[in-house]
């Protein structure tokens, strides 16, 4: 992990932990070490006494693009074997990081959720991959009226992810029309759905932050933690254990896919063509409702791809 790339700190006087993502020059992308650190900073907040909520922000251009592109593939085994020869890791392999980094019981999507301190997620410009992923593990959203949501693994695996995760936030149908199309969602549509809690003008987002917090810390303690630990009974009762599983288990069966000659493998092109120029030739593929490209102008930053 790059250094100063995720930082730490506790408002003490507000009883406050904020993490926040701090490598807008990648527009906040985050490493797989990066990902394990978020866990650790979350579990340190849930075990701190100053600390009465734990707020997740983005420095920058945007709250984040997910993992670091340059690492997809590589992260789980594959690569080149001794004789140069294209490496197919296992799948035992594949599922090792998913299950502790990612989707897991020990990943961060489980450690934010499960958290028993509320979680705020404070999201503008683009929250993709991963940090959709951490969005919507956290307790509220508070999403930036230049916010857009997708998962561009969606765009070159297919339908992949904590399936309960995303169902018991939108229902069922939005989750199938973000998961078949891969369409960036837009801040509007997403509180309407259900996947923010509140839309915000871009230069309100730290005082509506702030205002949640707020609200949030004058309850006890103690009923905080325990009606978080009666939230969790209840969403295990309705399935989110299966859709941890799901997506730690689905990660690795889904990413040993076999392509037919006509369709587009992101590996491949990546190898052949460079990360940028791959993954623009995937957006003109489809019609532009559909392209992240078409989201640039209307948020802060510069897409990475």
């Amino acid at each position: 992990m790059r250094e100063g790339e995720i930082l730490y700190g506790v408002d003490e006087e507000r009883h406050i932990a904020t993490i926040t993502f701090n490598a807008p020059e990648r527009l906040n992308a985050v490493s797989i070490a990066g990902f394990d650190y978020v866990s650790t900073l979350i579990k340190r907040a849930e075990r701190d006494e100053r600390v009465r909520v734990i707020v997740l922000r983005g420095e920058g251009p945007c709250f984040g693009t997910g993992g670091d592109a340059s690492e997809l593939g590589y992260y789980i085994g594959y690569g080149t074997g001794k004789d140069g020869s294209p490496r197919r890791p296992s799948q035992r392999r594949r599922m090792v990081p998913d299950r502790d980094v990612l989707f897991g019981n020990l990943g961060v999507e489980q450690v934010i959720g499960r958290c028993l301190k509320p979680t705020v997620a404070s999201v503008h410009g683009y929250c993709y991959g991963g940090h959709l992923q951490m969005a919507l593990s956290c307790d509220v959203l508070i999403a930036a009226d230049d916010a857009f949501f997708v998962h561009p693994a969606w765009r070159y695996l297919g339908p992949i992810f904590n399936m309960n995760l995303l169902v018991e936030k939108v229902g069922v149908t939005k989750a199938k029309d973000m998961l078949l199309t891969a369409r960036p969602v837009g801040a509007d549509e997403a509180e309407a759905c259900g996947l923010a809690t509140k839309t915000v003008p871009v230069d309100e987002l730290e005082q509506w932050t702030a205002d949640y917090c707020t609200a949030i810390t004058t309850l006890p303690s103690d009923g905080l933690s325990m009606g978080k630990a009666m939230m969790e009974m209840v969403l295990d009762a309705r399935g989110a254990p299966e859709g941890s599983l799901a997506g730690w288990i689905g990660h690795g069966w889904i990413s040993n896919l076999q392509f037919a000659e006509d369709e587009w493998n992101f590996l491949k092109a990546r190898r052949d063509e460079g990360l940028t120029q791959a993954l623009q030739r995937r957006d003109e593929m489809v019609p532009e409702y559909f392209r992240m490209a078409r989201h640039r102008g209307r948020s802060r930053g510069k897409d990475n791809g």
